[in-house]
């Protein structure tokens, strides 16, 4: 009986440790220990335990708020397979921001009419398959909240820098989770999976949006004619163009209506790599951007150098807006400037002396002076914008 009681006051005495632990982790986090690395969670929602995957960086150790950057995988996939091939947790480790990889659950769908069981984030009823009769629904949105709340919980985070991203099924959901969970999210990348019906919602917040596909995506094991770069714009801008069954025009209206941004656009990058649609907010106060990407080349995949060009992206944004510049706002204007040569090596010519500003594919500055022309030698390899009182140039530097 001694040893029972022994064993009980024991047991109480380590409980109050635990807990006086977690009371510092959500007090002070810096006086606990981190843990750098890949990490396992799990949690119950809706009676049905979910686990999700984090990196927490080696350079984290909770004295200042990180980043939190949700990375959903596609279908068949999960949250583990998506640390380990995404380029998420690399970029992750040397941005020093926290990565989160939820896993989807399984369930019997009817997807183009075949009968499966498969891992499927539920962003129903935007989606082209359905449950089978019988099958229970979880709401995955409950369940991406439940690990924010726990993420916040534990570690450092800067809740104004909080992104989504997204990949085929995943995509899906990110364009579901734009909707859904706008109120904690500063900004939303989707790629190759979007809105299916056409709908449109009414989002918690209107908030900066990015959707990225490739001319030869046609879904996961479908193929199909690859999409001339040139016919982006009537893509994007016309119904019932047959290519892709409409779909380009679709994702974009169904973007521009969801938040709030104007129907006009400009087409900017090398029909040679990747073209950009940006569009505007209807209220021109608003600091944010729907940024449409077609990659030239692509196929259903998620490419290795998405993540750092994501986050470039996405990292502009605070839930406040109170981020850098839209970048579209050099490109107002849309008559061509001539220069020569083109590609270069070295200098960029003009045909007279003009006030000139160069900007990345990206839409952000470089540099800017005046002159006929601009020697440009130490830029990498890439597609630049050039912008004067004369147009708007591109250039393609060897």
């Amino acid at each position: 009986m001694k040893r029972v009681v022994t064993n009980f006051i024991f047991f109480l005495y380590v409980m109050s440790i635990n807990v006086i632990c977690c009371e510092m982790i959500l007090a002070n986090r810096s006086q606990c220990p981190v843990v750098s690395g890949k990490l396992r969670m799990t949690t119950v929602v809706e009676g049905v335990t979910r686990e999700y995957f984090l990196h927490i960086p080696t350079k984290y150790n909770g004295n200042s708020s990180v980043p939190l950057v949700f990375m959903l995988h596609g279908t068949g996939g999960d949250g583990e397979k998506m640390y380990e091939t995404s380029g998420w947790a690399e970029l992750a480790e040397s941005e020093n921001f926290i990565a989160i990889f939820p896993s989807s659950l399984k369930h019997k769908i009817i997807d183009g009419g075949e009968y499966k069981t498969i891992a499927k984030w539920n962003h129903t009823p935007d989606a082209d398959w359905t449950f089978q009769a019988g099958e229970t629904e979880k709401d995955d949105i409950k369940f991406l909240r439940r690990a924010f709340d726990e993420v916040i919980n534990m570690y450092n985070i800067d809740t104004k820098r909080v992104y989504l991203n997204g990949f085929s099924n995943g995509g899906s959901m990110a364009a579901k989770c734009s909707i859904e969970m706008s109120d904690v999210l500063a900004a939303v990348a989707a790629s190759a999976g979007s809105f299916y019906l056409d709908t449109t919602y009414v989002p918690k917040r209107k908030i900066p949006v990015l959707y990225q596909v490739g001319n030869k995506d046609y879904g996961p094991g479908n193929e199909g004619p690859e999409v001339p770069m040139i016919f982006f714009d009537s893509l994007i801008s016309t119904p019932g163009i047959n290519y892709k069954n409409g779909k380009f025009y679709r994702v974009a209206v169904n973007y521009t209506n969801n938040f709030a941004y104007k129907k006009e656009h400009k087409i900017i990058g090398d029909t040679n790599f990747a073209v950009f649609a940006y569009y505007l907010p209807i209220d021109m106060n608003a600091n944010r951007e729907f940024l449409y990407v077609l990659v030239k080349g692509l196929e259903h995949s998620y490419p290795n150098w998405a993540p750092a060009r994501h986050w470039e992206w996405m990292k502009k944004y605070t839930l406040d807006n109170t981020g850098t510049t839209a970048v579209s706002e050099p490109f107002d204007e849309v008559n061509p400037l001539i220069l020569y040569p083109n590609p270069i090596k070295d200098e960029v010519i003009f045909q007279r002396e003009l006030n000139w500003s160069i900007f990345d594919q990206w839409g952000r500055p470089l540099m800017s002076g005046n002159g006929k022309s601009v020697r440009v030698q130490h830029l990498s390899s890439g597609v630049y914008l050039v912008k004067t009182e004369d147009g708007i140039g591109r250039f393609v530097k060897l």
